[in-house]
Protein backbone atom coordinates (compact mmCIF):
# COMPACT_ATOMS: atom_id res chain seq x y z
CA UNK A 1 0.00 0.00 0.00
CA UNK A 2 2.92 2.58 0.96
CA UNK A 3 4.43 1.61 -2.60
CA UNK A 4 1.44 2.93 -4.30
CA UNK A 5 1.46 6.19 -2.36
CA UNK A 6 5.11 6.73 -3.06
CA UNK A 7 4.23 5.88 -7.11
CA UNK A 8 1.58 8.24 -6.88
CA UNK A 9 3.57 10.99 -4.96
CA UNK A 10 6.72 10.56 -6.95
CA UNK A 11 5.15 10.74 -10.54
CA UNK A 12 3.31 13.89 -9.60
CA UNK A 13 6.59 15.50 -8.51
CA UNK A 14 8.36 14.30 -12.00
CA UNK A 15 5.63 15.97 -13.67
CA UNK A 16 5.77 19.18 -11.71
CA UNK A 17 9.37 19.35 -11.96
CA UNK A 18 9.42 18.98 -15.77
CA UNK A 19 7.11 21.77 -16.50
CA UNK A 20 8.81 24.49 -14.32
CA UNK A 21 10.88 27.19 -16.13
CA UNK A 22 14.05 26.48 -14.75
CA UNK A 23 16.15 27.43 -17.48
CA UNK A 24 17.30 30.51 -19.17
CA UNK A 25 18.43 30.29 -22.74
CA UNK A 26 20.38 33.04 -24.01
CA UNK A 27 21.20 32.99 -27.90
CA UNK A 28 22.75 36.47 -30.10
CA UNK A 29 19.81 37.09 -32.78
CA UNK A 30 20.51 38.42 -36.25
CA UNK A 31 20.80 42.21 -35.37
CA UNK A 32 23.56 41.20 -32.72
CA UNK A 33 20.82 41.56 -29.73
CA UNK A 34 20.96 39.04 -27.16
CA UNK A 35 17.46 37.86 -26.36
CA UNK A 36 16.97 35.42 -22.82
CA UNK A 37 13.84 32.65 -22.83
CA UNK A 38 13.27 30.78 -19.73
CA UNK A 39 12.19 27.48 -20.75
CA UNK A 40 11.46 23.91 -19.05
CA UNK A 41 12.75 20.76 -19.68
CA UNK A 42 9.89 19.91 -21.83
CA UNK A 43 10.53 22.97 -23.62
CA UNK A 44 13.93 22.77 -24.20
CA UNK A 45 13.19 19.01 -25.52
CA UNK A 46 10.39 20.38 -27.67
CA UNK A 47 13.20 23.25 -29.17
CA UNK A 48 15.78 20.17 -29.34
CA UNK A 49 13.25 17.76 -31.48
CA UNK A 50 13.38 15.44 -28.73
CA UNK A 51 9.37 15.24 -28.20
CA UNK A 52 9.74 11.34 -27.65
CA UNK A 53 11.37 10.99 -24.36
CA UNK A 54 8.39 13.48 -22.47
CA UNK A 55 6.26 10.96 -24.22
CA UNK A 56 8.12 8.13 -22.70
CA UNK A 57 8.13 9.69 -19.45
CA UNK A 58 4.31 10.14 -19.58
CA UNK A 59 3.47 6.59 -20.82
CA UNK A 60 5.46 5.50 -17.70
CA UNK A 61 3.94 8.05 -15.45
CA UNK A 62 0.51 6.25 -16.24
CA UNK A 63 1.54 2.63 -16.04
CA UNK A 64 2.79 3.55 -12.51
CA UNK A 65 0.13 6.08 -11.36
CA UNK A 66 -2.87 3.19 -12.68
CA UNK A 67 -0.88 0.35 -11.03
CA UNK A 68 -0.25 2.09 -7.84
CA UNK A 69 -4.11 2.83 -7.67
CA UNK A 70 -4.70 -0.46 -8.29
CA UNK A 71 -2.34 -1.34 -5.52
CA UNK A 72 -4.22 1.04 -3.18
CA UNK A 73 -8.11 -0.29 -3.94
CA UNK A 74 -6.70 -3.87 -2.94
CA UNK A 75 -5.41 -5.81 -5.66
CA UNK A 76 -3.68 -8.42 -4.21
CA UNK A 77 -1.79 -10.03 -7.63
CA UNK A 78 1.56 -10.40 -7.39
CA UNK A 79 1.88 -9.03 -11.31
CA UNK A 80 0.17 -6.06 -10.16
CA UNK A 81 2.92 -4.67 -7.35
CA UNK A 82 5.64 -5.88 -9.64
CA UNK A 83 4.27 -4.31 -13.01
CA UNK A 84 4.22 -1.02 -10.27
CA UNK A 85 7.40 -1.31 -8.95
CA UNK A 86 9.26 -1.77 -12.33
CA UNK A 87 7.08 1.52 -14.46
CA UNK A 88 8.11 3.50 -10.98
CA UNK A 89 11.74 2.57 -11.23
CA UNK A 90 11.39 3.10 -15.14
CA UNK A 91 9.88 6.34 -14.91
CA UNK A 92 12.68 7.71 -12.19
CA UNK A 93 15.15 6.63 -14.67
CA UNK A 94 13.45 8.23 -17.10
CA UNK A 95 12.91 11.51 -15.57
CA UNK A 96 17.04 11.40 -15.02
CA UNK A 97 17.59 10.86 -18.30
CA UNK A 98 15.70 13.63 -19.45
CA UNK A 99 17.30 16.43 -17.29
CA UNK A 100 20.42 15.18 -18.43
CA UNK A 101 19.60 15.89 -22.03
CA UNK A 102 17.50 18.82 -21.45
CA UNK A 103 20.45 20.25 -19.25
CA UNK A 104 22.94 19.56 -22.29
CA UNK A 105 20.24 21.42 -25.12
CA UNK A 106 21.44 24.58 -26.04
CA UNK A 107 19.29 26.16 -28.63
CA UNK A 108 21.44 28.53 -31.21
CA UNK A 109 19.26 31.29 -33.26
CA UNK A 110 20.40 32.80 -36.43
Amino acid sequence: MLSGIISIIANAIYMFVLNLQIYTDRAMMYNGQYREWKRSPVGRLHVADKDWLYVVQIILSAVSVLSGILVLIGVKKDIVRRVQIISLIAATLMFVIIMIVSANIHAEYA
